[in-house]
């Protein structure tokens, strides 16, 4: 069971983690500044971009590209979760993916919380039937993973998956 915990704007507890949803997105932002175009995952992202190309595979699917765009979008999503302390496929603002790209094409999210491990988070989506029609959507051909960690959240780990096709 998933809570979701969201602080309205304008409130006093909205205005007191400005600064924490500030710093976790400019983090974010730093690991991409050297290249826009540049992959910049990290061994944890990478493990589920190695796990999800694998059941790709085994389903007959072409491998997926990281997307540098996806990526961030994808880290700025699970920042935003961990800092904020809440669950879901948008933010006070609306969906997340489709506001941050606004882009012609199919797009998915799946998203995680509680797992610390790659492992468990990629299990936890192939064990879902929803999360795993997106891993294994042949139609993707792009994709981006974020992961944010906050030990005062509700569930520390927050996991999201981006994909994008023609």
């Amino acid at each position: 069971m998933f809570v979701l915990h969201r602080s309205i704007p304008g409130s006093p507890a909205f205005r007191r983690t400005k600064p924490i949803l500030l710093c976790a997105l400019l983090s974010a932002a730093a690991m991409f500044v050297p290249s826009a175009n540049a992959s910049r995952m990290d061994a944890r992202t990478a493990e589920v971009v190695d796990r999800t190309n694998a059941a790709r595979a085994e389903a007959g699917c072409g491998p997926l590209t990281p997307i540098p765009e996806l990526e961030r979008s994808a880290q700025a999503h699970a920042a935003d979760m961990a800092a904020h302390d809440f669950f879901a496929h948008s933010d006070a603002a609306g969906p997340v993916l489709l506001r941050l790209l606004p882009r012609p094409g199919r797009t998915a999210e799946n998203i995680a919380a509680g797992n610390a491990s790659p492992a468990e988070t990629f299990h936890q989506w192939m064990t879902s039937p929803g999360h795993r029609v997106n891993i294994q959507n042949c139609a993707y051909t792009g994709i981006g993973v974020g992961h944010a960690f906050d030990p005062h959240s509700s569930y520390g780990h927050y996991w999201v998956q981006e994909f994008t096709g023609p």
